[in-house]
């Protein structure tokens, strides 16, 4: 007999554990990366800590990029591809694509764009979305859990 998981779409635990992992690093090291900027900007001088630190980060961030592109693949081909049919979550997933996809083209205009202008706008979205990720991030595993203990209560329901 082959049981079913009581949340179908939810991720595998070393699947869930690696997402959180890349998450977390690629969320702390721009979070840091952008508070030692900010700590500079605010003095008006260098900060020792924070130029040792600036170029550290980014390669660490950049490294959790690569990491988290892979990792988005995975979620794409297991997790995406069986939810989506099911309607379960989809605008919290939508959105939660959205601003991934968000943060992909910014950063990449951070790396590419030729114009000091518009690389400046890209930091500003990057940044700024950046920061806000947490919450939808949560949000989508939060909302997503309450629609299936929900569905489950429903269809438990309907068998009595």
């Amino acid at each position: 007999m082959i049981f079913m998981k009581p949340r179908p779409f939810q991720l595998e635990p070393l699947h869930r554990w690696i997402a959180a992992g890349v998450y977390g690093l690629l969320f702390i090291s721009g979070f840091v990366w952008w508070w030692a900027d900010e700590s500079m900007e605010e003095a008006g001088k260098s900060i020792a800590w924070a130029e040792a630190a600036k170029p550290w980060l980014l390669r660490v961030h950049g490294a959790a990029v690569m990491a988290f592109l892979v990792l988005l693949g995975t979620l794409l081909m297991v997790h995406v591809r069986r939810a989506w049919p099911s309607g379960v979550n989809r605008r919290s997933g939508m959105l939660l694509g959205i601003w991934i996809s968000v943060q992909i083209l910014t950063g990449y205009g951070l790396d590419y764009l030729d114009s000091d202008a518009l690389r400046d706008r890209a930091g500003q979205i990057h940044i700024s979305v950046g920061l806000l990720s947490p919450l939808v991030v949560v949000g989508h595993v939060v909302w997503g859990r309450r629609q299936m203990r929900r569905r489950s209560a429903d269809s438990a329901a309907a068998r009595s």
